[in-house]
């Protein structure tokens, strides 16, 4: 593989490892890091020195960026989301291929807008969903398309971690709904635990990569903390190709629990987690496969790059792979009507370092038989949880909050 010339545009926050994997890329000399552009250097000083100390060209506009640098064969959008649609289509109808941070989008229309960009340009589009790039992720995928548990029913995804109040303080725009006239959605599936619900949607349409659409969406989004998004959700989706999704996240949990997915078909099981984990039974018969410790990141870095070499290449998380992945979160809150905060009475709060964290603990407790039954929370006896309706999502193409929605009490 030739060396590519990558620019880099974000340098803060998640920007960060971005800078990592690009300088541990350029010291085995697969990428060299043109230039990047950073509005503000000096809070990310150390990422600003490592860039600059290995040849990149700092500039403060992307678009001034990429017209002094031509030669650049791809670049990495590592913006907060609310600024990936118009960075991305500008990046690709100035002709070059990109990587764009997750969630590519939070909105149908702005997703689809990028996807006609994308095909219109010809330029490649990779999302950064690096646990698609691990190799027990491709191999479950590999088997399922192989027929190995027969047709799907059934994909259960299950995350619990904990985040405490300075997590929300990171950022303005952490556990908003909207932030400065733009939609943000922040919450557990659109930003932490968002790899675990695209895998489920990829999972249960591995066969066929159009059975994964969302035919139907029922969602519950609840909070403990003080903010406008959901720190706790449970959805039901119901695809195009008769799969149901279950999808069950939390970020006040006693702690950080490895993500997994359970993949249920006519002949048998699956089931992967963060870890790198795979395992399959069949009846009595349990087979364990376990990769190890693997660079993500690094491999969707790699996968782009083998792609721009070899048109046959496939992307491991294509921009339009991801729609499903934003049509479910637009359903999400169109089913839920509001984000509920739950009583303080179920809530314990404690110190941690120089923050607190608020946790759940019955939910906790309950999460594996919740998980088992696939019930959504207001099935089971939480008095804090309230009932929602499915929404159809057929010819859904605008995302807008539903008139009246709202953060509100439980009463």
């Amino acid at each position: 593989m030739r060396t590519y010339r990558a620019a880099i545009i974000g340098i803060g926050g998640f920007g960060a490892a971005h800078v990592n994997v690009l300088m541990d890329l350029a010291h085995e000399g697969v990428v060299e890091v043109t230039a990047f552009a950073e509005l503000n250097t000096v809070a990310h000083q150390e990422y600003f020195d490592q860039l600059t100390a290995n040849g990149a060209t700092h500039y403060i506009d992307y678009e001034h960026m990429l017209a002094e640098h031509p030669e650049v064969d791809f670049v990495v959008i590592a913006t907060p989301i609310a600024a990936h649609k118009a960075m991305c289509i500008r990046v690709m109808e100035m002709g070059f291929h990109v990587l764009v941070e997750k969630p590519p989008a939070v909105t149908i229309q702005d997703i689809d807008a990028m996807i006609a960009a994308q095909r219109a340009s010809g330029r490649l589009c990779q999302v950064n969903f690096q646990h698609t790039a691990g190799s027990a992720f491709k191999e479950l995928l590999a088997r399922l398309r192989a027929g190995e548990i027969g047709q799907v029913s059934q994909v259960t995804g299950v995350g619990m971690w904990k985040r405490s109040r300075a997590y929300y303080d990171r950022t303005p725009w952490a556990g908003k709904l909207t932030h400065r006239g733009q939609y943000v959605l922040d919450g557990t599936f659109n930003n932490p635990l968002a790899h675990l619900l695209n895998n489920c949607l990829l999972a249960a349409g591995a066969a066929d990569p159009s059975l994964m659409l969302p035919e139907s969406v029922q969602a519950e989004l609840y909070h403990v903390n003080e903010i406008e998004g959901d720190d706790i959700s449970c959805m039901r989706i119901r695809t195009v190709g008769g799969a149901t999704v279950s999808y069950y996240a939390m970020l006040c949990h006693e702690n950080d629990e490895i993500p997994s997915i359970s993949v249920t078909g006519t002949d048998g099981e699956m089931s992967w987690s963060y870890d790198n984990k795979l395992m399959i039974r069949h009846g009595h018969e349990e087979e364990v496969c376990s990769y190890g410790s693997e660079n993500m990141m690094c491999g969707m870095y790699l996968n782009l790059m083998q792609a721009i070499e070899d048109n046959d290449m496939p992307l491991f998380s294509p921009i339009d792979a991801c729609r499903s992945f934003v049509l479910v979160s637009n359903g999400a809150y169109e089913s839920s009507l509001a984000v509920r905060r739950i009583p303080a009475e179920f809530i314990v709060e404690r110190e941690e370092g120089q923050s607190s964290v608020c946790l759940l603990p019955r939910l906790s407790a309950r999460m594996k038989e919740i998980t088992e039954r696939g019930v959504l929370f207001s099935e089971c006896s939480f008095a804090w949880a309230s009932p929602t309706t499915p929404v159809r999502m057929e010819d859904y193409s605008r995302f807008q909050l539903p008139s009246g929605f709202e953060v509100k009490e439980k009463v």
